[in-house]
């Protein structure tokens, strides 16, 4: 995706975050157990001034170095000031600079684009679950999104459990036009190689298939389709557990 586009989802998902949770600040958040609107306002400030420092220190900052979280009258200007100061470390740096990030294979500020991007579009959607149904994740950044995350779960972090569930199956997944296939190992997940007939697959919309990764949606059949090898699918919903707690 443009990074220009990317900083306009940030802003454009940021802000009905905002009012999504300060609506219902003691309200209790579906898709995050335990947690409630205020606890997912300071979650995501937090995660913007620690981008921050990770751009400006040029590597991890202590939680000594980090803002505390405020008190319910300035929440909101504080939520606010994180999202502005973010936006102004992306924009100052440029997508091609250097950054401290936790994904080895890109060390650079265009990685916190993304990362910031698809943050703020599944937590907006957390906000919204405590009102009723939310609005869809934009299409483009929704693929982008299943891009990305299975781009963490084939990269080899090390220290993974070993599982014995679907291992040598391969799981091909689709949305918006784009295709991907996975095969399970295990001790992780690697990309197929080009040509695997895999023997699962999940399909549906964008918005659909990203929420249902990070296991914000189920799928019914109709809008999100699971087919072929139960144990294949079984094994990559294990997996991707690792990745998105």
């Amino acid at each position: 995706m443009d990074h220009t586009r990317y900083l306009d989802l940030i802003r454009a998902d940021g802000d009905r975050l905002l009012a999504a949770a300060i609506q219902g600040l003691d309200a209790r958040v579906p898709s995050c157990p335990g947690w409630t609107g205020r606890d997912l306002l300071h979650h995501v400030g937090g995660v913007y001034d620690h981008k921050v420092l990770c751009m400006r220190l040029g590597r991890e900052p202590g939680e000594d170095e980090q803002a505390p979280p405020p008190g319910d009258a300035t929440i909101t200007d504080w939520f606010l000031s994180h999202r502005a100061a973010l936006l102004d470390q992306l924009v100052l740096r440029g997508p091609g600079a250097p950054s401290h990030t936790w994904f080895p294979p890109d060390q650079t500020v265009g990685f916190w684009y993304r990362r910031m991007a698809q943050e703020t579009a599944v937590h907006r959607v957390d906000a919204e679950l405590i009102h009723g149904g939310p609005t869809p994740v934009d299409p483009d950044l929704a693929a982008d999104g299943v891009d990305e995350l299975l781009g963490f779960i084939t990269h080899d972090f090390g220290g993974r459990p070993e599982r014995e569930q679907g291992v040598g199956r391969t799981v091909g997944l689709g949305c918006g036009g784009r295709q991907w296939a996975v095969t399970l190992r295990a001790d992780g997940v690697a990309w197929a190689p080009e040509g695997t007939t895999p023997d699962a697959r999940i399909d549906g919309e964008p918005d659909d298939l990203l929420l249902h990764l990070w296991n914000r949606r189920k799928a019914d059949g109709n809008s999100l389709r699971s087919s072929g090898d139960v144990n294949a699918l079984a094994g990559l919903w294990a997996r991707l557990q690792e990745e998105t707690q």
